[in-house]
């Protein structure tokens, strides 16, 4: 059957009140065009049970087992492989969607976009529920729109993404911050890196707004992201060096197909993705409270890791005066200045961490107050 809008949800290991929770909110909005695949990834816990219940039920509810564990990128791909819609939507099992989301999407189904990226909220327990969006909110970006935002999902640089008015509710840089039309994808063999544990939506996304040639933008909330303080950006990574080593080769592969020889990409490459890696290698692995090393073997790690490229280079070419990102300010100035107990202190505890970063910014302003004054 030919529906109009595929929804992918990738499922490992969900609690169970959550996995219910979003397959619920879909079903309650779910028509006879769309369908909903659930995509799981050989949960060891309920997850798996709960979804064969609902697919039972529905006849528009897909159960996909992998068969083997393989990580999001095999799952979203398998969504694209399986999807019998001309939209999909990537989302994940324990976010909830949008009251309005399948009628909206509906509306613009058989519109020639390829991609419509759209807004997302955060919540912890209870979602701010938005009314529906007008049908003429939907606007086209600028032919040279492409371009700018595959670069801002390759460099993960913000400010690229100004000229054309989408805000930071415009999350763009997840698989989840749009809909993509399935023959765009297919066509130009845009997919997953298998294999990549960590940031696989840059590499998808730098190559999909590449090749995009007709961009929308819905200025409306259709995903609600959960926050889970277990959840990956938050959680300690014993080989989270090694995972972002296969993330730069992704992305500077990436960078040498489309962008090969501009200076300019480069330099952001180095200011934004390299600065966010070194400052989550800090934070998720170095300093991380659950890391088991000793204070000795992570000060071996924090001083192996600044003195191995392509960080010394990029580390000692970024001008911290003129980063836009007060939570970095502090850490990078001292991770330059090799300062591991005053790292030690507070890089591992996000309530300090934000305190310290806050205290930081608060001085610096004042500073500059002073010397202009």
């Amino acid at each position: 059957m030919q529906f109009k809008l595929s929804i992918g949800s990738a499922v490992y290991n969900i609690e169970p009140e959550f996995l219910r929770a979003h397959i619920e909110n879909i079903l309650a909005q779910l028509t006879q065009e769309t369908e909903l695949l659930l995509i799981d990834d050989c949960s060891t816990n309920e997850s798996g049970d709960i979804c064969r219940e609902y697919a039972a039920k529905d006849a528009r509810v897909r159960y996909i087992n992998m068969g083997t564990n393989s990580g999001l990128s095999s799952v979203r791909n398998r969504t694209v492989e399986e999807a019998a819609g001309k939209w999909i939507f990537f989302a994940d099992a324990d976010d909830l969607l949008s009251d309005y989301f399948i009628s909206t999407a509906l509306r613009f189904c058989d519109t020639d976009f390829d991609i419509i990226i759209h807004e997302r909220l955060k919540f912890a327990r209870e979602p701010e529920k938005q009314p529906p969006c007008a049908e003429q909110d939907l606007r086209q970006l600028p032919p040279e729109a492409g371009r700018s935002l595959s670069i801002s999902c390759l460099c993960l640089d913000p400010n690229l993404s100004t000229p054309f008015g989408l805000p930071g509710r415009a999350f763009y840089h997840a698989a989840w911050g749009a809909l993509y039309r399935k023959d765009f994808l297919v066509q130009n063999n845009i997919l997953f890196p298998v294999g990549q544990k960590k940031a696989q939506d840059a590499v998808f996304n730098t190559r999909a707004y590449y090749h995009a040639k007709k961009i929308g933008y819905l200025p409306y909330v259709m995903y609600y992201y959960r926050v889970n303080p277990q959840g990956i950006t938050q959680r300690y990574s014993a080989d989270l060096p090694e995972v972002y080593a296969s993330l730069r080769g992704h992305l500077e592969g990436c960078m040498r197909e489309y962008y090969a020889d501009d200076r300019d990409v480069e330099q952001r490459y180095i200011n934004h993705r390299m600065m966010a890696i070194v400052i989550d290698i800090m934070r998720l692995n170095i300093f991380h409270e659950d890391n088991p090393k000793s204070v000795e073997e992570r000060e071996a790690d924090f001083y192996a890791f600044i003195h191995q490229e392509p960080y010394k280079t990029a580390l000692a070419s970024y001008d911290i005066s003129k980063s836009g990102r007060w939570e970095w300010s502090l850490p990078l100035r001292l991770i330059r200045n090799e300062n591991f107990k005053k790292l030690d202190r507070f890089m591992g505890d996000k309530d300090k961490y934000r305190i310290y970063c806050a205290a930081y910014k608060r001085e610096a302003k004042l500073l500059n107050k002073l010397r202009k004054g």
